[in-house]
């Protein structure tokens, strides 16, 4: 199967209906699995970039996010292993969990005066998706993150 270059993906900001449009379209699925969050749980889009774009060979992309979140990802080719990176600033840690699968969970320290960098390389695996939630130790703390697959 030939996996188009145009990639369409929807940030999820952790509960139905709290959605970043990143760029393209495509069904998007709530990160909590259809739990409802309370009041006050859900992250917002930040105004920086804590990573910048990856290229062409990227699945998604979040430039800058406060707080918990996940996005999902119509576009994996589940013939192809893909890298998932997520950098983070603001003291604290973000735990990162990358479902389907081959789940991959670790966790990234945030230093207050630089961005911390994690990354992990998921194999190839059964299913197109690529669904993955982070929550943040503070509320406060912006973190961005890319997912990127070579063809």
């Amino acid at each position: 199967m030939k996996r188009m270059k145009k990639r369409g993906f929807v940030a999820v900001a952790g509960a139905v209906g709290a959605v970043l449009a990143v760029a393209g379209s495509a069904v998007a699925e709530p990160a909590t699995g259809g739990a409802t969050a309370p009041a006050g749980a859900l992250g917002q889009p930040g105004t920086g970039e804590i990573l910048p774009h990856p290229g062409p060979e990227a699945l998604l992309w979040i430039p800058d996010w406060i707080g918990d979140g996940g996005a999902v990802s119509a576009s994996v080719n589940p013939s192809l292993p893909f890298t998932f990176t997520l950098g983070c600033r603001g003291g604290g840690s973000v735990d990162v969990h990358i479902g389907g699968e081959a789940p991959a969970d670790f966790t990234v320290q945030c230093p207050t005066d630089s961005t911390g960098i994690g990354s992990v390389e998921v194999p190839a695996r059964p299913g197109q998706d690529l669904l993955f939630t982070a929550h943040t130790s503070d509320p406060s703390i912006h973190w961005g993150m890319y997912a990127v697959q070579a063809d």
